[in-house]
Order: C-alpha cells, then structure tokens, then sequence
C-alpha cells in the first residue's frame, strides 16, 4: 500500500523536472536547480523534492526582498543540506561514502533535511555510512567444502577411458619387447593422459552428433511468468556498447508474450570515475526509452569485492525478495526476447531446475584468430553442447552467463566458501560458474543445458594475447577446482566437469614435456622407439581423436540443409572447416607454451584477478611480439638441439618448432582484421550469424548512436555528480596545497562562465587534476550552468523500492 500511495503521489505531481521547456521565469528556474541538486544528491521522491524546492527558493526570495534569486537559492540548498549533515553524523559527516548517502536518501527521502532525532534512528538501521554497503535483506546460506571419502566414476568416462587404455597397452607393449626403461613409462603415461583427454573430446562430439539425429520435441509451457529479472554485471565496459544492447534486448522483450514480467538491472563495479560518468548518462539514456512496462535499474557498488562473483552475491542478497527467476547475462551478451522468456518458461515447468543454460554462438569476429573460433563454434560447438547435456543430464554445467537460474535455490546453496591458503589456489574462488552449479547439484537441485535454443550470443577476444590474458584467469580459476572436486558431497558429474576444465589447460606442459621426452628417446635410440606399424596405428588414432569432432561437425553442417547453405555451400564450408583445421594446427605450438607458462607461474604463487576486457583489436602489434618471445626463443631452441643432436626428426618435428619460430608473425597474422576480411571477402570462414544477421544484433548497432558518450559530457557529469565528483577526487594523487596557476584559475573560471564545452581538452585535464578545483567548480556550476536544460534529468530512479517501501 506505501508503494502504490508513493506512486500515485508521483505520478500526479506536476513536477519541476519534468518541465522540459526553456524556464525564463527566475522563480521557477531557481525552483528547478534546487530540484536538480536535490536529485542529484538521491532524492528520489519527487513530491518531496518539489516541496523542499519550494520552501528553499520561497525563503531566499523573501530574504532578497522579493527578487527570485537562482544562484543564491542553490547556495541555500547547499549550505542547509551541510547543516543536516554535520547535526546528523557529527564530525564524521564529511567521512560518509556518497554511495551510501545516495541510497539510504533514495530508501527515506521523507525525512531528508528533517528531524534529526528520527534521522539518526534510521541511520542506525541502515548501516554504517562510512562502509558504502546498504543492509541486505536477504543472506547466502553458509556453504562448507569438505574431502569425499571415496570418488566415483561416471559412467561416460568408461569409453573414452577403455579407448585410451587400449592404446597405451598396444605402446607400451611395443616399448617392452627389449625392456622398459623408466623414461619409456614416464613417456607412455604422458601419452595415456594427452590421449585420453582428446579422447573425451571426441566421445562428447560422437554422443552430440548421434543425439542430433533423433531431435526432441520441445516442452509445452504455460505463459504466465512470475516478476524476472535480466541481470548484466560490467566492469569498466565500453558503456555504448552495453546498454544498446540492453535497449535492443529490451525491446525485444516487449514483444515477446510474457517479456513485461522482466525488470533489467545493471550491476556496475567500475571504479573509474569517467568510465562511472559514461555509465550513468548512458543508463538515463537507455532507462527512458522503450517500453516502461520493462523498467530499467543500475547499481554501482561502492566497493568491488571478489569482482564478478561478489558483485552478483550482494544483488542476490539485497534484491532476491523481488524476482523468482533471473537471468545472468555477460557485459558481451545480447539474447533474444524468446530465448529469454522461453528459459524461464522450462524452469517454470520443471520444479526441480535451479539452473538452465542456453547454449553460445559466438559472433562479431572481425580478426582471422576470431573468425576461425567462431567458425569452430558454429560447425561443432552445438554437437558439443548437445553430447555434454545428454551426458551431464541434471547434473550439466553453467558457463557463467546466458544462463537462467532460480534466485531461492541460488541464494540458499551457492555461498563461496573461501580456500585455505593463500591464492593463486586458496583464497576466493576465481571461476564461479563451475562451483555454483556443483553446489546446486550437491543439494539436489538440477543444472541443464537447453541445447535446442538460438538466439545467444557472446563475442570472443579479438587477439591471441587477449585470448591468453583471459586463459590466464581462467586456468587459475580452473585450478582451484581441483582442490574442490574431491569435496564431501559432490556429484559424480560435478567432479568430471572440474576435472576435465582443470585437465584442459594442464595439457599445454604436459604435451610439451611428452614431446621432448619422446625426442630425447628418439636420439638415444638405436631401434626406434617403436615400430613403424605400431606408430601408423597410434598416429592414425590420435588423429582420428583430434580431428574426429571436426569431422563429425562437418557432417552433421552438410546433413542440414539450411546449416550448410548459412555457411556458404558445401564447397566453401568444406574449405572453411580445413582451413580453420590448419589454423589450429598452427597456433596448436603458441597455446602449449602459453599455457606451460600459465600453469608454471600459478604454481609457483603468482596470482592474477579478474580485469577489464579489451573486447576490440587496438594495440595488437606490441602485445603480439612481447606475447610470443618466449615461444619464438623455445622454437629457435628446439630446432638448434634437433639439429645438433638428432637431425633426422628436424622434418618429423617441424609442426612444432616452425610455428614457434615463427610465434610473432603468425600472431600477428592470426590478430589481423585485414586477414579476417581477406577471407570473408572470399567467403572462407563463413558463419550463419554473418550470412543472415539478426534482427536484434542490427538494432543493438543502431541504437549505439542513443548511448554514445563525449569529452563533454563525462567531464559535466563528474563535476555536478557529488557521487562521481567524491570518486574522482578520492583517486587523485595526494600532494601539497600549493597556490592555483594563473592557467587553472583562467581555466576553472571559463569553465564556470561558459560551461564544458567551452573547454579544450588540455584545460579540462588540468582541471581534473586538481581537487581544489573540481570542489569549487562543482559548487559554483550548481550556481550558474543551466542544469535546467540537461538533455537528460535524473528523475529516473536508478533503484527499485527497498523492502522498506514495499
């Protein structure tokens, strides 16, 4: 009842910031700048902001005689909401984080600049001002991980497994006829683990591949939803890039029955006070356009702890009372209306799903190393995805986002516990995803993959550094997981997964370790090392392994009609898979060593943490060459030894050691637009997602216009924001008081007159530079800038009620 009686008082308010003609009147425009203050602050009610407005102006027009006076009623606001402050908190007034000062305005804004009795009384419930974190309704569930007693196997490993041991016994066994040396064992084990891992590759395409071929029907749903939300969490994201998609998926949503049950919340960690600016101009942008029966929400932590994962635990627990489902989605993602409703729908109909994910095509892939996994992807990656659902069954895994999840199971069983130790393997876990679908399975919740849909997209790192830099967390991450996988509990499956993730990247040194123990014992050999008919076999078997997914990728592409002709034909989707297969081949070299190096510097304590990505392919060229030094040093020093010391494996060696002689050239190859537009130009490498674009990917191009951000506009938005102005200056390098230049005095006092754009970017810079200044311009622009004729005003709450109001 308080919700729908604010409500109703707001939408009947004829408020001041809604007035969207120039104000010439002095009254109404004094009026309407201590509005926009008050705004600014947090205030969101706009019954009581139009009626302190009011009383400030009113009071300052009868002390000045009569005579309305704009600049000296924004004075008044300021120095009466110092006041409050200073008899509220006391002499920590000026410690509270403006974060929190902006919720806790936006949670009781009836009793702002009032009582400060009862002020206090609320302060004392919400939380401490100084800690930047509003109370929390909810709370995770405490989770504990403890050692199983004895492990199980998963039925799908037993072919894959008998596979390899089969072909370890028929090595082995031909290393044996004159003895076996320890080396010839180390080096047959080594064998056994590369080999059964591509094993598990090829069983998961093969169990896809047959799967695809008897398709099922999809389940019928109701079209009642309960209130959902789309959650993106962004980390120093390109925010024109973020919230047009946000728009685009919006409207989407909104023409898809059952789409009105979303809300949209942006849970931002960015820390940059311009990247935060960009942010929150964007978010007005995008928050009043389309269809209001989608509202749009954004929250800025004041403090980012453990990155993605922590930024979605505390909107778990400030706003899971709100929503049955969500829908996590990356700062990359972009999903269709349907797919997003049908998730939801599934899960409604299946009481025991906490999570279902939808599967990923990638997309947007301009360089030739993109465009090749992309390729990849769209030939073979849904035979994957479809294999690992039938193997997983209810116990499938989550790949963190486009994925919808229950908000109770997930708020009662997925609490992070903390590793002992210190990191890179103790400490908070890096890779979530993996963890939390354990953890809902563990408590006997289903994890599903709904391989069926499309309409999910995700982009890929444009370069092979970025592809490293982002394998580099993932392998920590990955890591971790083998301390976790043998926890009190687990389900088989939930094992396998981290199991085969952690195995994954561990084979970059063992494979290179194989490769220079079987050439040592090639050079020391006087017989060979085996038999020529025996190595055809093996060879022919790892191949079929490696090269088996493709295959079968291929066959199954060709077998659908309209798969084959969105890749161009037979022909050039015949060209594409072995062109793409000799692509891998080559950068197969560059990932061992990059990989040798990951793992090596986790064991050896070095940790990495979750960062912004650079999902564009600017600066390639210095990244390339300090990137692959030491695969170029390795592959000279490989074939130097080869030639010294056992010259004829030089020819049967050189897929390894060419491409590492060659590591810079052919990365910079590989991280080249121009290489990826050669062949698209030809139509090698051709994806659905380029032959017929969809009509959301379009719109979110278009709508990039709507939410693009300039110089200007960030440096205004820092100035008058007392939110973005405490963070900019919070990061500012600490340095004595020293009297103002001539330069920055002239600069700050044009600023003033004639507002940002007057500016050039030097001055705007030395402006920035100095805290002095921005205070003083921030109070003096609140005085004179014609805040009035902002494009955007800030009566769009960035928050939904707190559970206070509801």
């Amino acid at each position: 009842m308080a919700t729908d009686a604010l409500s109703g008082s707001v939408e009947a308010s004829t408020s001041l910031l809604r007035t969207r003609e120039p104000i010439i009147d002095p009254g109404l425009r004094a009026r309407r700048r201590v509005a926009e203050y008050l705004h600014a602050l947090g205030v969101s009610d706009m019954v009581r902001v139009d009626a302190l407005a009011e009383e400030i102006a009113s009071a300052v027009e009868k002390q000045a005689g009569g005579e309305p006076r704009p600049e000296l009623a924004i004075t008044a606001a300021q120095q009466r909401v110092e006041d409050w402050l200073k008899a509220v908190f006391e002499d920590d007034w000026n410690a509270i984080d403006p974060l929190w000062l902006r919720t806790f305005l936006s949670a009781h804004p009836l009793i702002f600049l009032g009582d400060v009795a009862t002020t206090k009384a609320a302060v004392a419930l919400y939380g401490d001002p100084r800690a930047g974190k509003p109370p929390a309704p909810n709370e995770f569930r405490e989770q504990k991980l403890t050692r199983m007693r004895a492990p199980r196997w998963a039925l799908g490993l037993m072919v894959p497994m008998g596979i390899t041991a089969l072909a370890t016994f028929a090595l082995v066994h031909a290393l044996g006829e004159n003895g076996l040396s320890a080396a010839e064992l180390v080096w047959a084990l080594l064998f056994s683990f590369l080999f059964g891992l591509a094993s598990i590759g090829f069983f998961t395409a093969a169990l896809g591949f047959v799967t695809g071929l008897f398709p099922k029907k999809p389940i019928a749903v109701g079209a009642t939803l309960p209130r959902c939300v789309l959650v993106m969490p962004i980390y120093h994201e390109n925010p024109e890039h973020v919230f047009a998609a946000l728009i685009a998926m919006r409207e989407s949503l909104s023409r898809t029955p059952g789409g009105d049950s979303f809300e949209i919340f942006v849970l931002s960690d960015s820390r940059d006070p311009e990247k935060a600016a960009e942010e929150e101009r964007a978010f007005r942008r995008a928050a009043s356009t389309g269809d209001s029966a989608i509202p749009m929400w954004y929250r800025r932590r004041a403090k980012n702890e453990r990155q993605k994962a922590g930024n979605l635990a505390e909107f778990f627990e400030r706003w899971a009372h709100r929503y049955t489902y969500a829908v996590i989605l990356d700062a990359d993602s972009l999903m269709r209306g349907e797919t997003i409703v049908e998730l939801v729908r599934r899960m409604e109909s299946q009481p025991k799903l906490a999570l279902l994910q939808a599967p990923l095509e990638l997309h947007r892939g301009e360089t030739l190393f993109s465009r090749a996994q992309q390729l990849a992807g769209s030939v073979s990656g849904p035979m994957f995805t479809r294999g690992l659902a039938t193997w997983a069954d209810g116990n499938a895994n989550y790949y963190g986002h486009n994925a919808a999840v229950r908000v109770n199971a997930f708020l009662e069983c997925c609490a992070l516990p903390v590793l002992a130790g210190q990191p890179p393997l103790g400490g908070h876990i890096l890779s979530h995803d993996f963890v939390e679908a354990a953890l809902l399975c563990r408590a006997g919740w289903e994890v599903r993959i709904a391989y069926d849909l499309s309409g999910s997209w995700e982009e890929l790192p444009p370069t092979l550094p970025e592809y490293i830099a982002r394998d580099r967390r993932w392998c920590q991450g990955n890591m971790q997981h083998l301390r976790i996988a043998v926890s009190e509990g687990l389900k088989p499956m939930s094992r396998v997964h981290m199991f085969v993730g952690a195995f994954a990247y561990m084979a970059g040194p063992i494979w290179l370790l194989f490769v220079v123990t079987g050439a040592i014992l090639a050079a020391t050999s006087e017989r060979g090392l085996v038999p020529p008919e025996v190595a055809l076999v093996l060879t022919s078997a790892t191949a079929l392994t490696l090269l088996g997914p493709r295959l079968l990728g291929w066959l199954a592409t060709a077998l659908n009609g309209d798969a084959r002709r969105a890749h161009g034909g037979i022909i050039r989707l015949t060209a594409s898979v072995i062109v793409e297969a000799i692509f891998a081949a080559l950068i197969a070299p560059l990932l061992m060593v990059a990989h040798t190096k990951i793992v090596l510097s986790i064991l050896s304590g070095v940790s990495t943490s979750w960062g912004a990505q650079n999902r564009r392919s600017t600066g390639a060229l210095m990244k390339v060459v300090s990137s692959e030094v030491t695969s170029t040093l390795i592959g000279l020093g490989m074939l130097g030894l080869l030639s010294f010391f056992a010259l004829p494996l030089v020819p049967w060696l050189s897929p390894i050691w060419a491409p590492l002689v060659l590591a810079i050239p052919l990365a910079l190859f590989a991280s080249s637009e121009w290489a990826g537009k050669a062949l698209q130009w030809l139509g090698i490498l051709r994806v659905p997602s380029e032959t017929a674009i969809d009509e959301l990917v379009l719109r979110a191009d278009d709508l990039r216009a709507m939410t693009t951000g300039d110089e200007s506009a960030r440096f205004r938005d820092m100035v008058l924001d007392p939110v973005l102005l405490a963070a900019h200056i919070a990061r500012l390098p600490k340095a004595d008081a020293k009297p103002a230049t001539d330069t920055l005095i002239k600069a700050r006092e044009r600023a003033r007159r004639s507002g940002p754009t007057a500016l050039s970017t030097a001055e705007r810079k030395l402006i920035q530079s100095d805290a002095d200044s921005m205070r003083w311009l921030h109070r003096e622009a609140w005085r004179h800038w014609p805040v009035e004729s902002w494009q955007l005003a800030r009566e769009q709450r960035q928050l939904p009620p707190e559970p206070a109001q509801a």
